[in-house]
């Protein structure tokens, strides 16, 4: 479902959110995406035009239905909303890849509903990758940072300890892989999700293997970020589904899955 006529203009960014029981938050967050979104476009001056592709992953609640409602409300605009949706829930991965490989933006970003990452590091997320970048990835934990609201300590410490595992088997040098903030060059997103399998937590650490498989330029930025409870996330089963999927990863890379 979505908004745009067929001869609309190629969006010169795009959007990507995942959405999994989000009834909470959509009715602030969707009218915040639309209204920076315009703003930035119009501040470019250079009549381009957006996209934001909204992902459902099963939803439960009435996501959908918020969002149905709000595109056939939608006022005019440089921009277009789309619905994707998939059967059933998979995992975040799942919905990130769909959105990404249907984005026609220049660039694409993929970020979270909650916007726990506030919209305005769009711009020097834009600038690095004007600049020549192809990946930037959100970090939390290199200075210029800002954690406004820490996650709770058993969430900080699990983080820690994948992003060790992560670097002393597959791919050093990243000190924030689950930032849910990232930016794409097209080209670059149609490398990397074209090749990505996984659906669990552990897909950010997946999308950089293969980045750095193909040689991409990546560059980090510090994020201002906010933790969101999340009830949707199980810890126990993120840490064993995190393990099982980084052996997946070191078998892929192995095998010569991501060339």
């Amino acid at each position: 479902m979505h908004n745009s006529s067929p001869n609309a203009p190629e969006p010169f960014l795009t959007f990507v959110v995942p959405v999994y029981n989000e009834e909470p938050v959509l009715d602030k967050s969707l009218p915040i995406l639309r209204d920076y979104l315009d703003q930035l476009v119009e501040g470019r001056g250079r009549g381009e035009s957006w996209e934001m592709i909204l992902v459902d992953d099963g939803s439960k609640d009435r996501s959908v239905k918020i969002i149905e409602t709000w595109i056939l409300t939608e006022r005019d605009s440089p921009g277009t909303t789309r619905l994707l949706q998939l059967p059933a829930n998979r995992g975040k991965g799942a919905a990130v890849r769909k959105g990404m490989l249907e984005a026609k933006g220049r660039f694409a970003f993929f970020l979270d509903a909650d916007l726990s990452t506030p919209l305005e590091e769009t711009p020097g997320f834009l600038a690095a990758l004007e600049s020549g970048y192809e990946v930037v990835l959100g970090n939390r934990r290199v200075p210029g940072a800002q954690i406004t609201r820490r996650q709770p300590r058993i969430r900080q410490t699990l983080g820690r300890c994948f992003t060790m595992m992560v670097n002393l088997a597959l791919a050093p040098g990243v000190q924030d892989f689950t930032c849910g903030f990232k930016g794409f060059e097209r080209d670059a997103a149609a490398t990397i999700f074209g090749r990505s399998t996984l659906d669990g937590w552990a897909f950010d650490a997946e999308l950089v293997v293969i980045a750095q498989t193909h040689g991409l330029q990546v560059v980090q930025l510090p994020v201002t970020w906010h933790h969101e409870d999340d009830t949707k996330v199980r810890l126990l089963a993120a840490v064993f589904g995190s393990l099982r999927d980084l052996l997946t990863i070191t078998k892929n890379r192995l095998s010569g899955r991501y060339k």
